[in-house]
């Protein structure tokens, strides 16, 4: 296969891999760990033909190279979409650590592997391209292995349900809001789906469920 259908392939696995663990994420830990493997792939891809393949558009021997940067980007979004969805988490300071660690070398390599934003005025696309790269795919699967690989053993709490509020913006979402519980002082909040909006009400109560997490970050999730 020539270096055009490859990139090709990717983003297409990409973006249908994003549409899957986004909008239908059954067989969670495989979808997952597919949209954690496959900008890897990518980023190893464009080093393995360096400067042929980039994530911007330009020319190689006056020909248009082609782009990976869908088989980077859907995917990253779609982890940190499901990991702020599904997980939430109390302290974020070794969520960042572990995101600056998993995602730094690989934005290197990528700029390295496509001779992009690395001198010249693009820089500061470069800058905006990793901090984005930092904050989805870092942050995203620091947040899901923190807490798929978990095997703490869990606590149990009961809080009281406070109010109810629909958020609506780009997207509608589902906000409860409960009393203190735990470790946690003040009053707390939490976003569900719109089935579970529908069905609690206020002064219900809710059972949360509480563990260390993987990588030392507690987690919280509604029983």
């Amino acid at each position: 296969m020539t270096i055009k259908k490859i990139s090709t392939a990717l983003n297409w696995t990409g973006g249908l891999s994003a549409i899957w663990l986004f909008a239908y994420p059954k067989f969670y830990s495989l979808s997952v760990l597919i949209n954690i493997l496959i900008p890897i792939i990518g980023i190893l891809f464009a080093l393995k033909h360096q400067g042929k393949v980039g994530i911007d558009y330009r020319k190689w021997n006056n020909t248009p190279i082609p782009k990976i940067d869908s088989a980077i980007l859907f995917p990253s979004f779609a982890l940190i979409l499901r990991a702020l969805i599904d997980f939430k988490i109390i302290g974020f300071k070794n969520i960042f650590i572990y995101a600056l660690i998993i995602s730094v070398p690989l934005i290197i390599v990528l700029f390295y592997g496509t001779k992009e934003y690395l001198i010249g005025k693009k820089i500061f696309t470069g800058i905006v391209w990793a901090i984005l790269f930092i904050f989805t795919f870092g942050c995203g699967t620091a947040i899901l292995t923190n807490a798929l690989l978990d095997k703490s053993k869990p606590e149990f709490y009961k809080a009281k349900i406070i109010n109810k509020e629909i958020e609506k913006g780009k997207t509608t979402a589902y906000r409860i809001d409960f009393e203190p519980w735990g470790p946690i002082l003040e009053n707390d909040l939490m976003r569900v789906s719109k089935k579970e909006f529908d069905r609690l009400n206020v002064n219900d109560s809710i059972e949360l469920e509480l563990r260390k997490g993987f990588l030392k970050t507690q987690w919280i999730i509604k029983k």
